[in-house]
């Protein structure tokens, strides 16, 4: 009779998701995961089929919650356009001064998969995966800002194609910046000239 597993999956992927983002997938081995989650190389392989796979299943988990967050905000119609944009914002700040402070990896496992992974042929299912996730994003922040075009709350200079795509790098800026001990600093005047940049240019008088 087979032994039952005596571990939470997610728990696993959350643990080894952690180990990812500090280390990158290539840096991480094998030994690693398995100090980080508690299980053995058997259990590992034997659960998640290899290295690679964790990783995409990290990959996926990580992908889904923050886009869910974004969606929360995003969605939030008691607030304006560009509130909703703010609070998106802030909420990127706030969590990696908290994970600073905690002493967890900052940044984000979409960029880092990017910038390691985008030129490896042997990861190019994990690109594809970005990449849908950031077609989701772009869809929902254009969808906003078109909105909040047409009720004047939002400049009409760019699209809100091109919009959202500037709202989506400044997300993604935010975190890169998170991890350097001089452009940290400056996420707050990274956010207020975002939200400039969005409201419509007030004509003098």
């Amino acid at each position: 009779m087979a032994r039952p597993r005596s571990f939470d999956r997610e728990q696993v992927v959350d643990a080894a998701t952690v180990q990812f983002r500090r280390a990158g997938l290539h840096a991480t081995s094998a030994e690693d995961l398995c100090r980080v989650t508690g299980l053995g190389r058997s259990s590992l392989y034997n659960t998640f089929g290899s290295k690679d796979e964790l990783f995409a299943q990290c990959l996926d988990a990580y992908l889904d919650r923050t886009l869910a967050r974004a969606e929360e905000i995003i969605d939030d119609a008691a607030r304006g356009t560009v509130e909703r944009i703010e609070e998106l914002l802030r909420s990127v700040v706030a969590e990696e001064a908290r994970r600073a402070e905690s002493g967890a990896p900052r940044g984000c496992l979409a960029v880092n998969t990017v910038t390691e992974l985008a030129d490896d042929p042997g990861h190019v299912a994990s690109i594809e995966r970005v990449g849908r996730d950031t077609a989701a994003r772009l869809a929902m922040l254009a969808a906003l800002l078109r909105a909040g075009q047409a009720a004047g709350e939002v400049t009409t200079s760019s699209s809100a194609e091109g919009l959202a795509a500037f709202v989506n790098s400044t997300v993604a800026g935010l975190r890169v910046s998170s991890q350097g001990r001089v452009a940290a600093g400056w996420c707050d005047e990274i956010v207020a000239a975002t939200l400039r940049a969005l409201r419509p240019e007030r004509s003098g008088g």
